[in-house]
């Protein structure tokens, strides 16, 4: 599967990052400059991560997300992981992160949360 993060700037409040593909070793830091990337452009005070086209993700793509959230928090920016795939859901599962991130069942749903 190819992999594939765009950015999609809505407004000044928020930008939207969508991700497709696998998220692990050779992925992950792709996934990170864009969230940073987002996170400073327009003075955004939200990020969110449309999981939905997720095919697999690994520890370091956990780790990754993780990351970015600790940075984004020390500048009071909020990251939201939207539509989590089946893969997302099963790693946060299995690990127990589903309570560490901020989770919408839809990109609406983090939107609107604006």
């Amino acid at each position: 599967m190819n992999f594939e993060v765009s950015i999609e700037e809505y407004a000044d409040e928020y930008s939207v990052i969508s991700v497709r593909g696998e998220v692990d070793l050779h992925t992950a830091p792709k996934v990170e400059y864009a969230i940073e990337r987002a996170a400073t452009t327009n003075g955004a005070t939200a990020v969110i991560v449309d999981m939905s086209g997720i095919a697999f993700m690994d520890s370091t793509g956990l780790s990754t997300f993780m990351r970015a959230k600790d940075n984004l928090d020390e500048r009071e920016v909020a990251l939201r992981l939207a539509a989590p795939s089946k893969a997302v859901e099963r790693i946060f599962s299995v690990t127990g992160f589903h309570d560490y991130f901020q989770i919408y069942q839809s990109r609406e749903a983090a939107v609107s949360n604006n």
